[in-house]
């Protein structure tokens, strides 16, 4: 383990901010800088409109912390990927995996 979270990551925390329209706008700004391993998975197709988009995947081992979560975000290497999946790296749920697609 000693070594292998080389990588700074950004946690980025939503906000959302109500509208006029009872709906709300939200935002993703940074929260805090963690150290994490990461890895590229093979990208998955998104459909828009008519067009095909490939979206970069990644996969980041962390230590657990109750902020990262499903439908939060994080920044490696100037991308913003959304938290699609988290996966336990151990029985005693010490580091997690963090799965994420780039944010469209």
């Amino acid at each position: 383990m000693i070594g292998a979270l080389r990588y700074r990551i950004e946690l980025l925390a939503r906000e959302e901010t109500p509208d006029e329209a009872g709906g709300a706008a939200v935002v993703f700004a940074p929260a805090t800088e963690i150290w994490a391993a990461v890895e590229l998975l093979a990208s998955v197709s998104s459909l828009a409109g008519e067009r095909t988009r490939r979206l970069r995947r990644i996969r980041a081992l962390v230590r657990a912390r109750p902020d990262a979560a499903i439908g939060a975000r994080i920044r490696h290497g100037g991308v913003d990927y959304d938290v699609v999946s988290i996966e336990t790296d151990d029985e005693k749920g010490r580091r997690v995996f963090l799965i994420g697609e780039e944010a469209a």
